[in-house]
């Protein structure tokens, strides 16, 4: 690469700030003369090149006054609340840094149409955003304070870490700047990586893939192009250390609201989005009208299968904060309330997904539908939440996640009427379960629900309270339904039948207790009867498969916990 970049700049103010960057002079002075059309105080084309000695040089090319004031809109930083502590290079490039510069930057990422990746890797886009006005040093200030608060620091020590942190950053970018790396074209990032390794460069090995993904992408003017670019470079998925840089750059890639409305098309309510930023995260999106279907059917098995870690974590606390905001999920009251597919989405069996941040982005969400504040907001949300859930397995879900959560350690008695009236009525386990679920799936989510009850962080006496509550009801449809008396079919063979009863106790859908106990039983019966092993074989003639079928039972019955 060459030594020597030409940057357009644009006067705002008394400032010059940078616009975009060339490697050929003629292209920097036509966009000049455009920007020239436009409303720009002063446009400026630079000449910077770095000497020998490692001194960058500066020469103004061309100066010319434009038609009035740049009109372009004000970017300002955004709100965050909350960042992690960052003290070296290596703390902003992890994916909790990268995900709140997204945010605190999103007006000035948005515009730029780039990524936190794709600043942090390229020294240009590192530099502009250095001196774009006072963005950088706003934001320094403000993730300053959020440290010192948090540690209870200095807030100019503060300060200084972080402009640390960034001017190596900077260094580190700008010293492998000019380095040519191998390029993507009909590469994928596993062969440009392990290109950049036979180079024995001192610069680490991803850091410079990053810096030659980053390139390329950077000339991709839109989100869908640039997804669209990660996607076709992605290469074996069982290298894991190359699909870990794709990924960081996929995520930060949705971490961008409009990047999500260009991949999922417009929605029609807030809700509905939300929704389907549920689905991405789950492997099973769908666009609306607009989408890009042909991304969409690359995501959804990566997301699916587990392989984008870091983006679909990123997607949910992107879904958290949705939750929390207070944006009606409807455009108009009459309209369908989309609440009931979200928590059918994020409510499973096995607990609520994204744990707690989600059970209090759930809770906050109810506040605010019962339009409580202070104190009570997040049990009435909870409550809330809990009203809206349906069979009863859903609603002790949820609570039970609420009390691994701690949100409402104040408020224990309420939690707790709400649990014991989730298992109050299990008759038929008609109120606890799905009515149009078989008896195996009814018996499997009673069990389930047990497990989860088991490994939660309850008092050990309510704890046992539900649990019994729910060996019980799971008994009582065992005899209501004469599940043992149809597995124990007396126009069967003995052998079938004992081995379908020690298979079906052993099968995962009975609880230690009584219903357990029940189908033992019978087993048990079966086995203290008088020449029960002469019987389980009477049918079979060949004495070396009577000795195998014997052995094979007696190894199901060991195995069976009998």
């Amino acid at each position: 690469m060459s030594d020597t970049t030409f940057e357009v700049t644009v006067q705002r103010g008394d400032r010059w700030i940078i616009h975009s960057t060339f490697d050929v002079e003629k292209e920097a002075v036509t966009e000049a003369e455009k920007l020239l059309k436009t409303k720009v105080s002063a446009v400026r084309v630079v000449r910077n090149w770095e000497r020998g000695d490692g001194r960058h040089i500066e020469k103004v090319l061309l100066e010319k006054e434009g038609a009035g004031e740049d009109e372009e809109e004000d970017v300002r930083v955004s709100h965050i609340d909350e960042a992690p502590l960052c003290e070296t290079d290596n703390d902003l490039l992890q994916k909790e840094s990268r995900a709140t510069i997204n945010r605190l930057l999103r007006k000035y990422f948005e515009q730029e149409i780039l990524t936190p990746c794709e600043v942090m890797y390229n020294y240009q886009n590192l530099r502009k955003l250095m001196f774009h006005d006072t963005l950088m040093p706003t934001a320094v200030d403000k993730v300053a304070g959020l440290h010192a608060k948090a540690t209870d620091g200095d807030h100019i020590e503060a300060m200084n870490n972080l402009h640390g942190a960034i001017e190596q950053l900077s260094a580190r970018a700008r010293e492998v700047e000019k380095v040519d790396l191998p390029a993507f074209e009909d590469a994928t990032i596993s062969e440009v990586r392990d290109e950049i390794r036979r180079l024995n460069l001192a610069e680490d090995t991803d850091f410079l893939t990053m810096v030659a993904l980053t390139r390329v992408m950077s000339s991709t003017r839109n989100w869908v192009g640039k997804l669209d670019l990660a996607l076709k470079v992605k290469g074996d998925e069982k290298d894991e250390a190359a699909r870990k840089l794709l990924d960081d750059v996929i995520a930060d890639i949705l971490g961008s609201p409009v990047a999500l409305k260009d991949l999922l098309g417009s929605s029609r309510s807030f809700g509905e989005a939300v929704t389907m930023h549920i689905d991405l995260a789950l492997g099973r999106a769908k666009g609306n009208r607009g989408a890009a279907d042909d991304i969409l059917e690359l995501l959804n098995p990566l997301f699916g299968s587990g392989l984008l870690a870091t983006s679909q974590e990123a997607m949910f606390d992107y879904i958290v904060r949705e939750l929390r905001s207070a944006n009606n999920l409807t455009r108009h009251e009459t309209d369908p309330d989309p609440l009931e597919g979200i928590l059918d989405r994020l409510i499973t069996e096995n607990g609520v997904i994204y744990g707690t941040p989600m059970v209090e982005g759930l809770a906050e969400r109810g506040a605010r539908l019962r339009n409580v504040g202070g104190p009570r907001a997040l049990i009435e949300g909870v409550a809330e939440i809990n009203g809206r859930l349906l069979p009863n397995w859903r609603k002790l879900t949820w609570l039970i996640a609420v009390a691994n959560s701690g949100i409402v350690e104040d408020f224990s008695d309420e939690l707790i009427k709400m649990m014991r009236d989730a298992v109050k009525d299990m008759r038929a386990l008609r109120a606890f379960c799905d009515p149009e679920a078989k008896p195996r799936d009814k018996m499997a989510t009673v069990k389930q629900m047990s497990d989860v009850l088991a490994e939660c962080k309850l008092d050990d006496d309510l704890k046992a309270e539900i649990a019994e509550k729910l060996d019980d009801g799971l008994a009582e449809y065992l005899v209501r339904e004469k599940v043992i008396e149809r597995i124990d079919n007396p126009s069967l063979h003995l052998r079938k039948r004992a081995y379908m009863l020690v298979q079906f106790c052993s099968s995962g859908v009975l609880i230690e207790g009584k219903s357990a106990a029940m189908a033992r039983k019978r087993v048990v019966g079966y086995l203290k009867q008088p020449n029960f092993t002469d019987k389980l074989v009477d049918d079979i003639k060949d004495m070396t498969t009577k000795e195998g079928t014997i052995r094979d039972f007696y190894a199901l019955l060991q195995r069976s916990g009998f």
